[in-house]
């Protein structure tokens, strides 16, 4: 007969258990490793275990976003520790019918999506599969380039920006020698490189911008010896295009996202 799964909060003891798990596969489990490395005191994880040995894992952040991945029986244990009222989740695509079996769908995380829930095709880039497509000049930003950045692209986009220059990598593309595009690495690991925060201004889409800030990045995020790697709805097919031209291919994982509300 096997084993049955306990489901517990992280403690020391179950630590190891836990890094050893994700370690055997961190691009899935990046945010994870990050937040347990950078952003401890705004996290909380419990772990399903069998015998000795982790299986699954859900972890909370700031109190509104909650990731699962792992065994399903694992998770649906897990979920019990659960008592936001609502939630953003991010979760593995066999999860979602026990998740709600306590919450409701009811957006997406993602606007280009369809429905309710956003499907996301994780995609990495490395020196195998790079191709740089440069069209317009880049430059990695710094903190001399945030005022510029607020005025080009808006006070939100600053901040992402400031908040990459502080913590990962920043790259733009400049269009007649204005900022009209911004590539980010808010979250950097030993060795992978996560991108997010990709933004042109509207008026300048579809002419390569984006294209160019993320070839400037991923030039970059290899330079360092890192693998690059991002998240991209299926239904954003811009994105989607703009990541192929620059060589991320599929890592062989998919997610969902949404917000959702306690039945």
């Amino acid at each position: 007969m096997q084993t049955p799964i306990r489901a517990v909060a992280l403690d020391e003891k179950n630590e190891r258990r836990l890094l050893d798990f994700l370690d055997r596969d961190r691009v899935l489990h990046i945010f994870t490793i990050y937040d347990l490395k950078c952003m401890r005191e705004k996290t909380r994880v419990w772990v399903a275990l069998r015998g000795g040995e982790t299986v699954g894992y859900l972890f909370e952040f700031e109190r509104r976003i909650v990731h699962t991945r792992g065994d399903l029986e694992g998770v649906t244990k897990l979920l019990q520790f659960i008592d936001l009222d609502e939630a953003v989740f991010v979760i593995e695509p066999h999860h979602l019918a026990s998740v709600e079996g306590f919450f409701e769908p009811i957006e997406p995380t993602d606007p280009a999506s369809g429905g309710k829930i956003t499907t996301y095709l994780v995609m990495n880039a490395g020196p195998k599969t790079f191709q740089p497509a440069p069209r317009h000049c880049t430059k990695r930003l710094g903190t001399e380039d945030l005022e510029e950045t607020s005025k080009s692209l808006g006070q939100e986009c600053r901040e992402r920006v400031e908040n990459a220059i502080n913590r990962g990598l920043a790259f733009g593309a400049y269009h007649d020698g204005s900022l009209a595009s911004v590539a980010t690495v808010p979250e950097m690991l030993e060795d992978i490189a996560f991108i997010r925060g990709v933004y042109t201004v509207p008026s300048l889409r579809s002419r390569g911008l984006a294209t160019s800030a993320c070839s400037a990045l991923v030039a970059e995020a290899i330079k360092l010896g890192k693998q690059a790697i991002l998240w991209v709805a299926e239904d954003n097919l811009p994105a989607r295009r703009v990541y192929e031209k620059v060589g991320f291919k599929p890592a062989g994982h998919t997610l969902l996202g949404f917000k959702a509300r306690r039945k």
